[in-house]
């Protein structure tokens, strides 16, 4: 019928009904099309939406996870150094005591000793005095980390706190056939610091650099700037590789440098030295060079930390 209808058409009113035909069903494919495709955008929104919900409740869930365990392991860093706190006072008592009477024992207080007797009792006090060396610096380190430890910052002479320390440190250095050399200003400003700890930070790093030193000298020098007073510890002893350079402050690290094994310690020193050092506003660098030696250099500041 269609066609005897387009056949009794003119040829373009014919031609014309056919192109209006092709367009209406060529606008009804991309409607069609087009819903197709806006159910299957929303399927996939609603998919996504879906999912970015459960990814945010397994978010929620990992971070309340990690958050526990988190305070987990704060609690028990606490207990631990709660507990070494705790022990090392327990123990420094009987130590104490050892010590004590080995040197009144020494001292022939408590009648005359032959050289075999002198002999044992000065290793048993040597040994007492080192064991309760290790002892003090497990307690100080368990204090920092427990937030515990503090430090009174109060004016005090650096200059003589700097000669009393080379002084103790002097005969060591003599029995290895090395030099401690001074080299102070003739004035230097009175600084506010922890006497104490001062003098327990430069101790422990003149210490250091006898220890590793076989030969040549070590010198303690002092320099006065702007806002702090800068010592420096120079040997010429071993020096320290530069792999260990980023493990030297880390506490219970003990670096290889060929000599250690002929060394006794617990790698708490210079990681104490850091932390107490910043807890007085100041800092410690070291620089060094393998096979040549080393230099500390300890920056205390005049008014010591705000906060301390």
């Amino acid at each position: 019928m269609m066609k005897e209808e387009s056949d009794l058409l003119p040829p373009r009113e014919a031609k014309a009904r056919m192109m209006a035909r092709f367009a209406l069903s060529s606008i009804v494919a991309g409607a069609l099309l087009a819903v197709l495709v806006g159910i299957g955008a929303l399927i996939a929104v609603r998919r996504g939406f879906a999912r970015l919900r459960l990814g945010e409740l397994r978010l929620r869930r990992s971070n309340r996870g990690l958050q526990r365990a988190s305070q987990r392991a704060e609690q028990a860093d606490r207990l631990k150094s709660a507990f070494l706190a705790t022990m090392s006072h327990e123990l420094r008592t009987p130590l104490n005591s050892i010590i004590g009477f080995t040197g009144i024992l020494l001292q022939g207080l408590a009648g005359p000793l032959n050289p075999e007797q002198d002999k044992q009792l000065g290793m048993v006090q040597t040994s007492a005095r080192h064991l309760l060396a290790l002892i003090n610096d497990v307690l100080d380190i368990s204090k920092i980390e427990a937030g515990e430890l503090r430090v009174d910052c109060l004016p005090f002479d650096l200059r003589a706190a700097l000669i009393r320390v080379a002084d103790i440190m002097r005969p060591l250095a003599q029995a290895k056939g090395l030099a401690l050399r001074l080299e102070l200003p003739p004035e230097l400003p009175p600084v506010h610091g922890d006497q104490r700890r001062v003098e327990q930070i430069v101790l422990n790093l003149l210490g250091n650099a006898v220890k590793f030193s076989e030969r040549g000298e070590v010198v303690l020098s002092a320099e006065a700037q702007a806002a702090f007073v800068c010592l420096r510890i120079r040997d010429t002893g071993i020096g320290i590789k530069p792999d260990d350079m980023h493990t030297l402050f880390l506490p219970f690290r003990q670096i290889d440098t060929g000599l250690a094994r002929h060394h006794e310690g617990t790698g708490l020193g210079l990681a104490i030295c850091r932390r107490l050092a910043a807890l007085m506003g100041g800092e410690i660098r070291a620089d060094s060079t393998w096979g040549k030696g080393s230099t500390f250099t300890f920056m205390l500041p005049y008014q010591g930390a705000p906060n301390a």
